[in-house]
């Protein structure tokens, strides 16, 4: 690797990323660096030269690689964890965590904001692969995302010039989300707290928490649930080394304590061997797998 830029935020060596993800499992970054800020950020980005560069963001949709990340990997901390409220939007920063905006916004009165509750993870993972649940997606509440291109240079996307889908921003990975503005919309605070309440307590019935998990294993087919066809296609009980389904809601993997992320993707592909082979339909990831395997 190249000398690396002299910076203002922390840059880790050798360093283990299951540290950093919800499974607890994958290898080590070449280097890991935790910006101070915008400002250190930009400097690093165009000031690295012929590197590979990843980011990453809460960890709770990821799955690294055993073989790790060649490169630099960059984790947004707490120069990126800001809420500020201008008169016509909210300014939200990437690394802002889903939970602590609807909570911040319950106390605005601020709606809409409620299923947010439910989604483990940060702002800018959530927005680059438009995360939702309940019927609910955050393409609905967005103005416009702020993102930082590979030479460090900053862009403002307007809504309508992203391709939003289901499970998909279509933002462009040679961009990496530093912040987005989100729309206002007032309501009762009875009603919102309520709702994030109801919103909480069915995550709690339907989907293991407090264990090592991540978020929804792939992503539902068109105008079909993908746990109801690993159901079909008698695909609860696989497991693979450490690695198994959950038994609360099969569209989760579970690593029991001893997977490995290669145990992980192993079953993941299992199953969509499994379902495709039973029903004819192709599932897709929805967790994110990156790294060397």
């Amino acid at each position: 690797m190249n000398s690396l830029p002299k910076i203002k935020g922390t840059y880790k060596k050798n360093f283990s990323l299951s540290k950093l993800t919800w499974f607890q499992t994958g290898g080590k970054a070449q280097v890991l660096f935790i910006p101070k800020n915008l400002l250190d950020l930009q400097f690093f980005l165009k000031n690295i030269k012929n590197t590979p560069i990843a980011v990453i963001g809460g960890g709770s949709n990821l799955l690294v690689r055993d073989g790790g990340i060649k490169g630099v990997v960059i984790k947004l901390g707490k120069g990126f964890d800001y809420i500020n409220y201008e008169k016509k939007y909210i300014l939200c920063g990437a690394s802002v965590r889903n939970i602590n905006l609807s909570n911040n916004l319950l106390k605005q009165k601020i709606t809409g904001f409620e299923f947010l509750s439910t989604i483990p993870g940060t702002i800018g993972g959530s927005i680059f692969m438009n995360a939702g649940c309940f019927g609910k997606e955050i393409k609905d509440l967005i103005k416009s995302v702020i993102v930082i291109n590979k030479k460090g240079k900053l862009i403002e996307l307007k809504k309508k010039f992203i391709n939003f889908s289901y499970r998909s921003s279509g933002i462009s990975k040679n961009y990496f989300i530093v912040a987005a503005k989100f729309q206002i919309r007032i309501g009762n605070q009875k009603f919102i707290k309520k709702k994030i309440k109801q919103f909480l307590n069915l995550r709690k019935k339907t989907q293991p928490i407090k264990i090592l998990t991540g978020g929804s294993t792939f992503i539902n087919p068109k105008k079909k649930k993908a746990w109801v066809l690993i159901k079909r296609s008698y695909c609860v009980n696989m497991k693979v080394g450490g690695a198994k389904i959950s038994e609360k809601h099969c569209n989760f993997l579970v690593n029991t304590g001893t997977a490995t992320s290669t145990d992980l993707e192993n079953l993941g592909n299992k199953i969509k061997l499994q379902v495709y082979k039973h029903t004819g339909v192709k599932l897709n990831w929805e967790i994110k797998r990156i790294g060397i395997k």
